[in-house]
Order: C-alpha cells, then sequence, then structure tokens
C-alpha cells in the first residue's frame, strides 16, 4: 500500500512539473490560421483608413502586440497547413494542393505533429475549423496528430450553410457528401443546422469555459473565413450596404451568400463582411479568456495560410499594395500577414514591428522547444527515413531578447528562393499582377492580376524585397554574382526536396470497386460524410 501511496505522489510530481518550465506555468498558445486572408484587407496594413476594412479587434490586438512584416508562408492552403502541423517547410513535407481523398494529401503517416509534442510537456489540445491536412487514417486527423478533440472539416472547402463538401475527387465523380467531423466520428446532427463560424464558435465557448486553468492549454482555431465559398448571414452582409464600384463574378463558386438569398454579387462587400465577421468572433474568444484569467499568461499568433486569390471567380480579396497572390510565389502570396499578442509577451515588444524573416513552419520548434522545453526531434520520421524537421526557435526574436532573426532563407519550389533581403524567380511565374487599393471593383475583369506573367527565363529575376517589397524592379543585370550564388544555393537545396508519397493501401475498401475507397467509404461506412478510409478500426 505503501508503495503504491509513492507511485501516486510521484505521478502527480511529473504531471505537475511538466506544466511548469523554470518555476513558471507554461503559458497558454491560441493559434489562428486564417483562410485567404488579403495583406490589403485588413486595417493594420492601410495607411488611410477605410471605412470598407472593419477589423477594430485585429488592429488593436497589433497594437498590444508585435506585428510580424516577414512571415513566411505556402502560396496554397495544404502545404501551409502541412507545414504547421509538421514543422518541415512546404518542399519538405507537400507543395501540392491533392484532395485529401488522396492517400499522399498533406502530411506523411509517419511525422509527428506539434499538438503531440505539446501533450507530451502537459498541454491540452484542441483544434477548430479547417485540416487540409489530409485524412488518409485516423492517424492523419486532427485526432491522430495528437489533439484531444477537433470539430473540423477535411477538405479545402465546405458548405458554410450545409456543411457539403465544394472541392474533392468524390464530389467530382458526383458524390454530395458531408464534410465535417468530430474527433473520431462524423458530426452526426450537427451539419445544416446553422453558419458555420457560428458552430466552430460555440466549439470554441465550450472549451475555454471548461478548461482547467491549472493545465496550459493550446486551442487551434482555423476558420473557414475568408475562403471561398463568399457566405455569412444576411444581417452582416447588410452592414456594408454602402459599398459600390463592385463585381460578381464570384458567383461562379458561390451558389448563394445566404439560404434563399438568391445569386451570390458584390463579391468585395461579402468579403469585407465575412473578415468583419471573423474580427467580431475572435474578439468574442479573446475576451472569453480575458474572463477566465488566461491571457496574461497566454501567446496569440495570426496568419494567414496564404495571400488573398486573385480570381474574380474565387474571391474578392486583396494584396495591395504587394504583388500577386495566392498560387504564385510573389510577396502577395507568400507574405502572409501575421502577428503575436496576449500578455506573455514584454511590454517592450508591445507595438513594434518585427522585420526579421519568420517561416510558418518555425512555431513547431518555437512551441515545443522554446515554449514547452520539449526536443523538437521527430525519432518516427527519422525511424522512416523522412526529412527532419525545419522549424527555428524563434521564442528570442519575438520576445525582444535579440534583433536578428535565426532564419535566413526560404526555398519556395523548384523556381523561387528567398535569401535574406532578396528573391529569386527562375522560369514563368504566375498570377503576378498588382492589385489596386479598391480592388476588385466593376472594371477588374478588363485586366485580371491572375492572368499576368512573369518570364524569368534560366537567367532568373531578382528582388530586393527590404528596398523594393513590391517587387517593381528586377535587378538580376545589376547584380549577376548575387544570382550566381543563389542559383547555386537553390540548386543544391533543390537536392533534399519532398513531396509526400504515402502509399495507398486499400484495404477498408472492396477490391473490385470502380471509384475512390474514400468515396466508397464515405458512402458505406460514415454515413454520408467524409473521413479516413484506410487502417480503419475492424477493417
Amino acid at each position: 500500500e505503501t508503495e503504491k501511496n509513492m507511485q501516486s505522489l510521484l505521478l502527480c510530481v511529473l504531471l505537475l512539473n511538466c506544466c511548469f518550465v523554470g518555476g513558471k506555468q507554461l503559458p497558454n498558445i491560441l493559434f489562428v490560421l486564417v483562410d485567404d486572408l488579403g495583406w490589403g484587407d485588413v486595417g493594420f496594413h492601410r495607411e488611410k483608413p477605410t471605412r470598407a476594412i472593419q477589423t477594430p479587434v485585429m488592429d488593436q490586438l497589433v497594437q498590444e502586440g508585435t506585428e510580424l512584416t516577414r512571415h513566411y508562408v505556402h502560396y496554397a492552403c495544404t502545404p501551409t497547413r502541412s507545414s504547421l502541423q509538421s514543422g518541415r517547410l512546404p518542399v519538405h513535407v507537400t507543395i501540392d494542393l491533392r484532395n485529401p481523398d488522396k492517400p499522399n494529401a498533406g502530411i506523411p503517416e509517419n511525422m509527428t505533429g506539434i499538438a503531440t509534442k505539446l501533450r507530451s510537456a502537459g498541454y491540452r489540445t484542441h483544434m477548430v475549423g479547417k485540416w487540409d491536412a489530409g485524412m488518409a487514417t485516423p492517424t492523419h486527423t486532427p485526432h491522430g496528430r495528437g489533439y484531444e478533440t477537433s470539430l473540423n472539416y477535411f477538405t479545402h472547402k465546405n458548405n458554410y450553410w450545409t456543411q457539403k463538401d465544394m472541392q474533392s475527387g468524390c464530389l467530382e465523380r458526383g458524390f454530395n457528401f458531408t464534410d465535417l467531423w468530430d474527433t473520431t466520428k462524423p458530426a452526426y446532427g450537427m451539419n445544416d443546422t446553422m453558419y458555420e463560424e457560428w458552430m466552430f464558435l460555440n466549439r470554441l465557448t465550450h472549451i475555454i469555459q471548461n478548461h482547467n486553468t491549472s493545465e496550459p492549454l493550446f486551442l487551434f482555431y482555423a476558420p473557414h473565413i475568408v475562403h471561398c465559398p463568399l457566405q455569412v448571414p444576411k444581417e452582416n452582409w447588410e452592414k456594408f450596404s454602402f459599398m459600390k464600384d463592385d463585381e460578381g463574378l464570384c458567383h461562379q463558386q458561390t451558389p448563394y451568400i445566404w439560404p434563399g438569398g438568391g445569386q451570390a454579387t458584390h463579391c468585395r462587400r461579402t468579403y469585407h463582411a465575412m473578415t468583419n465577421l471573423l474580427d467580431g468572433i475572435i474578439g468574442n474568444i479573446t475576451t472569453q479568456l480575458k474572463d477566465k484569467g488566461m491571457w496574461d499568461n497566454l501567446l496569440m499568433v495570426l496568419s494567414a495560410d496564404n495571400g488573398g486569390p486573385l480570381p474574380l471567380a474565387e474571391s474578392g480579396a486583396s494584396n495591395y499594395p504587394l504583388r500577386g497572390g495566392k498560387y504564385g510565389p510573389f510577396e502577395g502570396g507568400v507574405r502572409g500577414t501575421a502577428f503575436v499578442s496576449g500578455g506573455y509577451l514584454p511590454k517592450k515588444v508591445r507595438g513594434t514591428k518585427q522585420n526579421g524573416i519568420v517561416h510558418i513552419a518555425d512555431w513547431y520548434t518555437t512551441f515545443a522547444k522554446g515554449i514547452a522545453g520539449v526536443n523538437p526531434f521527430d525519432p518516427v520520421a527519422n525511424a522512416s527515413g523522412l526529412p527532419p524537421v525545419d522549424g527555428m526557435n524563434m521564442l528570442p526574436l519575438i520576445l525582444g531578447e535579440t534583433t536578428t532573426s535565426p532564419r535566413v532563407e526560404v526555398p519556395l519550389n523548384e523556381d523561387a528562393y528567398i535569401q535574406g533581403d532578396y528573391k529569386l524567380l527562375l522560369r514563368r511565374a504566375s498570377h503576378a499582377g498588382w492589385q489596386g487599393p479598391m480592388y476588385p471593383n466593376a472594371s477588374s475583369h478588363l485586366s485580371p492580376p491572375n492572368t499576368v506573367h512573369l518570364d524569368c527565363g534560366e537567367h532568373g529575376c531578382l528582388f530586393d524585397l527590404a528596398k523594393d517589397p513590391t517587387e517593381h524592379h528586377d535587378i538580376a543585370k545589376e547584380m549577376p554574382h548575387k544570382v550566381k550564388q543563389m542559383k547555386q544555393r537553390l540548386m543544391e537545396l533543390r537536392k533534399g526536396y519532398y513531396n509526400n508519397n504515402d502509399p495507398y493501401h486499400n484495404v477498408a475498401c472492396p477490391k473490385d470497386i470502380k471509384i475512390p475507397c474514400a468515396c466508397w467509404v464515405a458512402a458505406h461506412h460514415w454515413g454520408g460524410f467524409l473521413g479516413p478510409f484506410e487502417q480503419l478500426p475492424g477493417k
């Protein structure tokens, strides 16, 4: 009996110590990953206030925190999300926008997620929103990656009102599945009940209100907003009735703004109404955290997953004054809107800008090693011959203990590479146009910026991002030695590139089916919901 009591006491001590570093309780972490947020669509990126852009909560959080002016992401959703969760640069996990019904979509099975690392340090871990980092097996789901609970959808997009899948291989084959998942099972009965972001807010509220504040919280919120379809409640849309000079091509990917609201029109207006709605949700969440007494020891990180899309059929975003947008390697596509805030930040860095290079992969190591004191090394991936964690510890930078970022380079893809203040582009770079301060508008269809390309050939284009962040001036001819050096470095980096190549194991489906296994499992196992389709229990 005495021995059992001693074991129980030792376990309690270990559990207590795991939540403290240096005698202090580990800070809470709130990470908000906003979908398709344009650089020019938040108030703190506008020199002159405009009535159309109403983000007072985010603007205030930036004033109370630190803006990250060179926070890099990939130029598409899946690679960025896979990078954040795995701690790898996209070129070492995936750079493809594969649908999650593919076995090699998102993160390879044998990479360890950041939530798993933080759980080992005593964090309670929860995820709400868009996943888009794979769903092939239960391991690929948020729960399999270390989140104790999740309310999520798996694909690139679903309908905000019905949660029906709107982009997958199953949809292409005529299926009409629901895409909404609750931790380990379909979210039966929750779909088609309310606007999706309100559903997410309800879950976030439940998590915060039921959290034991003696334990650190890692809360990952990945709103659907402001990805298409451009859908928003009528009352939020009507707040922006003053907006004129708009366009309506987004109806091609938006069937309606709200149920019974007719065909989608006024795309820029709808986009800004959605952004404003999200701003209110962020205000709601942060207020709850303050009321709960959690804000004073909390680090909040907000980042876009990529720049705003330029195609008028898809969005109403603007990356003004940056060049390009989603799907392209220009700053408008890869320089994500980002800031840190919360009471964990020392007063000396509040209200400042941090101009050092940070990549979204760096938060893995920053959270694991810098904050939680956990080794970011991934033994599972190492044993499988997969690329190691790339993330660097940015905690000294964001706490103001140093002014120099440890990251000096970012390989973007085969033909785009950032080194310090310089960016090298090779061959043909797409989505190369600029947007004006009021993009899109009624005349935008006459000269769509997404149709503009820059042909850099094998000789390459070079931009000085410190002096020319809008990438107007190609200085390759003026700095041939720099071009040569960066090309050589890019060629060397390419040798280590990796793209998820997990094999397909059709063990949950009949061998003679004529449709993808994911579609068969959704129809016959999950009751019309998308979900894991390999290595299922009992299959």
